[in-house]
């Protein structure tokens, strides 16, 4: 049995949080299932489709990863529609948002199977993470059917492979207080090379040396896992209902 098509927004009112390197971790984790992946480039920065042109020069890209930049979400319905019109397949498709979490985003969000906010183990981040929860629960009050509205999950990113008493400190409030998946996103250079340079999977098979290739493995690994306590998630909220 495939996993099919999953629509995930990633959000977070917090800059610098780990959303684009989310992103791009989740979309070369299903690019290495050999999956199809959509990502929805809704930022004025135009950050992960210009990450896909880079990627591209370098050679670092899948045909089956598409990135498009737009703003509208009568594109993304559009889009989405012409997916699910496809004979069955796997397919991840990833709403990059735009700014904090805000009314204007309500109609990109509504069309996701699920909410995904990243949030490094800090004060800041976590005030903002909790800002968006709430934006979450106002969101069910502006619609008319609240279980329209997406479930939502947090995903620890950046976490120090020692982390001081502070990010521990940080780490256990976030698990009291939200609704996080086990697996935490840790601090790699992989991740800053992913960033800059294409697909996870791609820079691997394109490298000669073995100990990066060994790293790329290793956060590629971590991101699948990621994306299976995500599909777990969906899953659970889908049989909830």
């Amino acid at each position: 049995m495939g996993n099919g098509i999953r629509v995930i927004a990633v959000i977070n009112r917090k800059g610098g949080c780990g959303k684009s390197t989310l992103v791009r971790g989740l979309a070369s984790a299903a690019v290495a299932r050999g999956e199809r992946v959509t990502v929805f480039d809704t930022d004025s920065s135009q950050s992960i489709y210009g990450w896909m042109k880079v990627a591209k020069q370098f050679n670092n890209w899948n045909d089956r990863a598409e990135v498009i930049h737009t703003y509208d979400p009568e594109e993304i319905t559009a889009r989405l529609d012409a997916i699910y019109e496809e004979p069955a397949h796997d397919h991840l498709v990833l709403i990059d948002t735009f700014g904090g979490a805000s009314e204007a985003l309500d109609d990109m969000v509504l069309q996701a199977h699920l909410i995904v906010a990243p949030v490094r183990p800090g004060r800041g981040d976590y005030t903002e993470t909790m800002e968006t929860l709430i934006w979450h629960e106002r969101l069910k009050g502006r619609v008319k059917n609240p279980g329209n509205v997406p479930e939502y999950r947090v995903v620890i990113n950046a976490v120090s492979a020692e982390p001081s008493a502070t990010e521990r400190q940080a780490i256990e409030q976030i698990f009291e207080s939200m609704p996080v998946i086990e697996e935490p996103i840790m601090e790699r250079k992989a991740y800053k090379q992913v960033d800059g340079e294409g697909l996870l999977g791609e820079i691997r098979d394109n490298t000669r040396k073995g100990i990066v290739q060994n790293h790329l493995t290793n956060a590629l690994e971590e991101m699948d896992s990621v994306l299976k306590l995500l599909e777990e998630a969906m899953l659970a909220d889908a049989e909830a209902v």
